[in-house]
């Protein structure tokens, strides 16, 4: 158990483990998005749902926020409900899943990070 604060102790190794922490934080995201994007679209439902979720546009007007997330919402709901056909309701489950993952794998390598900083901190 010694051995990981003792390795993130090297700036190096720290610097290193950080940059592969962010690279966890942001990739997986970028190709979940993509995949969803790419695969969402094969199925009359599936574009059905993309053409509501374009209607309902993007804001960075936070008075948007609310009639925002209650679209997203509505449209969670009628996924769940088979609104959107099974192929919708199947990649909703697997992004719900892989997104699961990967909160747990980003909060371990952060809280690694964190705990490692924590028992290499000098006291004054």
């Amino acid at each position: 158990m010694d051995s990981i604060p003792a390795a993130l102790a090297d700036p190096a190794t720290r610097d290193l483990y950080l940059a592969a922490c962010i690279a966890v934080l942001v990739l997986p995201v970028i190709a979940i998005t993509w995949w969803y994007h790419a695969n969402i679209r094969k199925t009359r439902g599936g574009r059905d749902l993309m053409r509501r979720q374009n209607d309902v546009g993007v804001s960075r007007h936070p008075a948007d926020a609310g009639r925002m997330l209650r679209e997203a919402l509505d449209m969670s709901r009628d996924i769940e409900a088979d609104a959107y056909g099974g192929h919708a309701r199947r990649m909703q489950h697997r992004v719900y899943a892989m997104m699961g993952l990967w909160l747990v794998v980003v909060g371990a390598m952060f809280g690694i990070l964190i705990w490692a900083d924590e028992v290499n901190r000098t006291l004054p």
